[in-house]
């Protein structure tokens, strides 16, 4: 009776381990495929300014990237109510800067590769700042 018990349990574990093998090679075979169509918007940047603001009727569209080891744009003004899209530059943002937040607003973001877009409507009039989740990029998003 034991040995069947360790013979059921034998088999449970090597079940679980070859469904959890599975699963990590389906998630790595779905971001390989997802890095060639993520990320591509709107990829400018490098220099302070060159990164991009887009203003339509639906939406302030930002490209968000680094300059001057800081975010760039460095500050960002929409109107109250306006809904916002910010892009990650994944060709740009590296380390704890991917890592996004308004702390203000309750809003934070980790930018990768197969997820690099925020978006949220501008609050109440006012100045917010952001930055990443350890403080060293900053910048200010303004509400008109």
């Amino acid at each position: 009776m034991a040995e069947e018990i360790k013979l059921k349990k034998s088999h449970l574990i090597g079940i679980i381990g070859v469904a959890l093998i599975a699963i990590f090679v389906l998630v790595a075979i779905r971001n390989v495929i997802s890095k060639n169509d993520v990320g591509t918007e709107l990829v400018k940047g490098g220099n302070v300014g060159e990164n991009q603001i887009v203003d339509n009727a639906d939406f302030k569209t930002i490209n968000l990237g680094i300059a001057n080891y800081n975010y760039d744009p460095e500050t960002i003004t929409v109107k109250e109510g306006q809904k916002v899209k910010i892009i990650g530059n994944m060709n740009q943002l590296q380390g704890c800067l991917r890592a996004f937040t308004i702390p203000k607003l309750g809003i934070s973001k980790v930018f990768n590769n197969g997820d690099n877009i925020l978006e949220f409507t501008a609050p109440k009039k006012g100045t917010y700042g952001f930055s990443c989740t350890m403080g060293m990029g900053r910048g200010t998003l303004i509400v008109e």
